[in-house]
Order: structure tokens, then sequence, then C-alpha cells
């Protein structure tokens, strides 16, 4: 008879290692304005930023959003 641990079925996912794939560049004031609408009509749904922003990956926008909030609280 054997004993079932349901440990042994644990599985651990890992992160893929963050790699910067280009220089950083500034935020225009237009793609932060873009931001600021797209943050109103979609929270924190990042992917639905992406799009609205259109030059921007979901990473930059959340590091973005980071900075944002710190200033404004």
């Amino acid at each position: 008879m054997d004993i079932y641990s349901p440990a042994e079925d644990l599985v651990i996912k890992t992160r893929k290692p963050y790699t910067i794939t280009k220089q950083r560049e500034r935020w225009t004031e237009e793609e932060h304005n873009r931001f600021l609408e797209a943050l109103k009509l979609y929270g924190r749904a990042w992917q639905r930023i992406e799009e609205h922003i259109g030059t921007k990956t979901a990473v930059q926008i959340r590091s973005h959003a980071q900075k944002f909030f710190t200033k404004v609280n």
C-alpha cells in the first residue's frame, strides 16, 4: 500500500530573469497623457494600457505607474 503525499505534486514556478532589451528612454508628454487616460479607463489592466499607449511594454508601464503612484501619494 502506497501512501500518497500531495507535496510530491507541488510545482514551483520560476520567473524568467529580467533582461533589459534596450536603452531607457524618457516618456514623452503624449505617452504620459495616454497613460493617465488609460489608467482612468482600465485601472491596473496593464495589457489594456499597453495597447492604449502603443509605444511602451507592460513592464515599462508598471514601472512608470509605480513611480507615478509614489509621487502622487
